[in-house]
């Protein structure tokens, strides 16, 4: 063991003789002058505030050009083709390039079809406002739960903890394209294990029977329906939480414990208000995965390649590009609201400490 170390030493002291004579050479050292060049003007020319504007200017310039480049331009092109009736040109036979786009404004139009007579779009849009309203404060709720019970110390916590992020893994596109084959097995299983589960017992059947408003019990319905959904789309937001329980200063609950408090007042005394600004964070994550889920981008994808569309009450005739573009921005703009009210809510809530 001994004769290794040594022999770990010699070789770790001679590759860094090694470096050290390469660095010293003639070659070397005028590429470190090189490279050494404009810092060493910088330096010299300009004071040390504006050196650090410089470089601060420096590293955000690949910021800006991915923003401009990848969202600007984008978010511009598709605003100007949402009002318009959109054609492409196509290719030139002789030289395959490609010849260009041709616009031409047509006001709300594309709006009015998406909105009015697209058959199941507006539907989808509805469904996914309502799916989400239920979808956040149930996750919410189910991902703090778990989140207390992961961060307490049990035997297995690890193994436990992966289990609960596991869905997120096997959601993942790449996942989802690998596992295609066998969705219709899958879809099966699930309708078989569905079916056999509501003929041996109807949730809402026994809340009905219990005199349960017809309200509520529709939601507990809803909720214990797509309870795997709910497991499967917490485990960002179980993370979120279980990070934001193990932040919490330690002697707040020492001192707690010292005073006599119970477990259930600890939780609403200390453990709730800490982590309470982290569930604006994990709403908005809930809210953009629930939509990005919905069906309203299945209709999208399905109206984006080249097309026509003859409108119903004879205005004339759409192209799917502009149609497209509508989509898209109804789809955004319902999420933005979404977002809004969500936020809105939630920081009615909100505690910071202040240490």
């Amino acid at each position: 063991m001994v004769e290794k170390q040594n022999l770990f030493k010699k070789l770790s002291v001679s590759i860094s003789e090694f470096f050290y004579k390469l660095g010293k050479t003639k070659f070397m050292l005028s590429v470190k002058r090189t490279f050494d060049f404009i810092p060493n003007l910088l330096s010299q020319r300009i004071v040390y505030s504006k050196r650090k504007a410089l470089w601060g200017i420096v590293f955000i310039i690949p910021l800006m050009i991915g923003f401009v480049y990848f969202f600007l331009i984008p978010f511009i092109t598709t605003m100007i083709y949402s009002f318009s009736n959109v054609e492409m040109l196509g290719y030139n036979s002789e030289t395959n390039e490609f010849i260009g786009v041709v616009t031409e404004w047509v006001g709300f139009d594309n709006y009015l079809y998406v909105w009015n007579e697209h058959a199941t779009f507006k539907q989808y849009l509805l469904d996914s406002f309502v799916n989400t309203a239920l979808n956040v404060p149930l996750i919410l709720i189910f991902s703090l739960i778990v989140a207390v019970v992961l961060n307490s110390k049990f035997k297995g916590r690890a193994f436990v903890r992966a289990v609960f992020f596991m869905p997120v893994i096997f959601n993942s596109q790449a996942v989802d394209v690998a596992m295609a084959s066998g969705d219709l097995a899958a879809e099966a299983i699930n309708e078989a294990g569905t079916d056999i589960f509501s003929t041996m017992f109807n949730f809402q059947d026994f809340l009905l029977n219990a005199n349960l408003p017809v309200g509520v019990v529709n939601f507990l319905g809803n909720a214990s329906s797509g309870i795997f959904d709910i497991i499967s789309y917490s485990g960002v937001q179980i993370l979120i939480f279980l990070s934001g329980i193990q932040s919490v200063p330690r002697h707040l609950y020492e001192a707690a414990k010292i005073e006599g408090a119970t477990q259930y007042e600890i939780f609403w005394k200390i453990t709730f208000p800490m982590v309470s600004p982290l569930m604006l964070t994990a709403g908005v994550y809930t809210v953009v995965d629930s939509f990005l889920r919905s069906e309203v981008l299945t209709a999208i994808n399905k109206i984006k390649g080249a097309g026509v569309i003859k409108l119903v009450d004879g205005l004339g005739n759409l192209t799917n590009y502009g149609v497209h573009a509508a989509m898209s921005w109804l789809f955004c703009i319902s999420s933005l609201i979404i977002i809004g009210l969500v936020v809105f809510l939630l920081s009615r809530m909100v505690f910071y400490y202040d240490e």
